[in-house]
């Protein structure tokens, strides 16, 4: 059978193609793609700027010389299973998969059920074509490391779809204090539909100032950072508790970093983290000491309802509108939290 796929033939410009698929094997299963998240961790490889690759040893570095075409964007797939090997019993025909298959932008994938990591979406999930794992595992894995215990004051930086949702979750949790902070006002207001206690807008106030109003002077003691900038890790520091070599405060204040620190930005953090020694924790996929236990979490949020992503899709194109998807993407509009590809 033949797929269709979006290929990034050069910088900022994909293709749509056809190419024939292999005869499944033994144990590989074909997926038919039904929607695929758009992930900001893509822009610099949309731009032409750098990729993430892995060398013969396993390790993972980051490649500036990218060669095209380019084919295996799309890293959070929702699919059907339409077909198996005779030696696969993980899957059958008709399930629901979710996770970080490439290429999700295209109308079906092969993979070896023996490796990959899709994970099942339980039938009655609401909305199952929105239930997009590979964000849901990450944000069980920020969550479980922020984990803020009763009295705590916790806050967001960054209220687009990851911060969203893992301030959701939060909302859930014994802290007394969620503060949620973002240059927009309309994404505060889905801060505060989602558990947002406090909303901070640097355009327009002295967030630093405000946070210590808000918290009695005594600082954040957890700040999940996810706005991909250096000004948000920066403003990181400075709302933590803390302040010198001794303090009442008790234990270390905590940092969360969960962004891709792509663009350059001058670092003005250092002062900060000498001052108050914060534990800082990169809460990417490899944090997780079990991505696939990580990612029946996140699922099991969504169901839950911890974490409403069907909720915060608010962008839809087909796969022949990718341009035009990933350029909604790259200006970050107002409006845009997070946008899906339907082939």
């Amino acid at each position: 059978m033949r797929r269709t796929i979006a290929k990034l033939i050069e910088p900022r410009r994909f293709e749509i193609d056809e190419e024939e698929l292999p005869p499944l094997g033994e144990h590989e299963m074909l997926v038919r793609i039904v929607s695929s998240g758009l992930c900001h961790t893509e822009l610099p490889t949309y731009q032409g700027r750098s990729m993430m690759k892995r060398r013969e040893d396993g390790s993972f570095f980051k490649e500036t010389e990218l060669k095209y075409p380019i084919t295996f964007l799309g890293h959070e797939p929702v699919g059907v299973v339409e077909g198996v090997g005779p030696g696969v019993t993980r899957y059958k025909c008709g399930d629901m998969v979710s996770g970080p298959e490439r290429p999700g932008f295209s109308s079906h994938i092969i993979r070896d059920t023996r490796v990959c990591r899709l994970g099942k979406i339980p039938p009655e999930a609401p909305d199952p074509e929105l239930c997009l794992a590979e964000p849901l595992a990450c944000c069980s894995n920020i969550v479980r490391a922020a984990n803020p215990e009763l009295g705590d004051y916790v806050a967001v930086i960054g209220c687009g779809m990851m911060g969203l949702l893992c301030l959701s979750a939060v909302s859930h949790s014994p802290a007394f204090e969620l503060i949620a902070i973002d240059l927009l006002d309309s994404r505060l207001e889905r801060a505060s539909e989602l558990g947002a206690t406090a909303t901070v807008n640097p355009a327009a106030v002295d967030a630093e100032a405000e946070v210590r109003r808000l918290t009695g002077g005594h600082g954040v003691d957890v700040v999940i950072e996810i706005t991909g900038r250096m000004a948000g890790l920066t403003l990181a520091g400075r709302i933590l508790r803390g302040g010198g070599p001794v303090t009442s405060a008790g234990g270390r204040g905590r940092i969360i970093m969960a962004s891709l620190y792509e663009k350059a930005e001058p670092m003005e953090i250092g002062y900060e983290l000498m001052f108050k020694s914060p534990t800082l924790l990169s809460t990417h996929p490899w944090y997780s000491m079990n991505y696939m236990d990580d990612l029946r979490r996140g699922v099991g949020g969504y169901m839950k309802g911890f974490f409403p992503v069907n909720r915060l899709i608010t962008h839809t194109y087909r796969l022949e509108e990718i341009n035009a998807a990933f350029e909604a993407m790259e200006r970050s509009d107002e409006g845009f939290i997070k946008g899906i590809i339907v082939p």
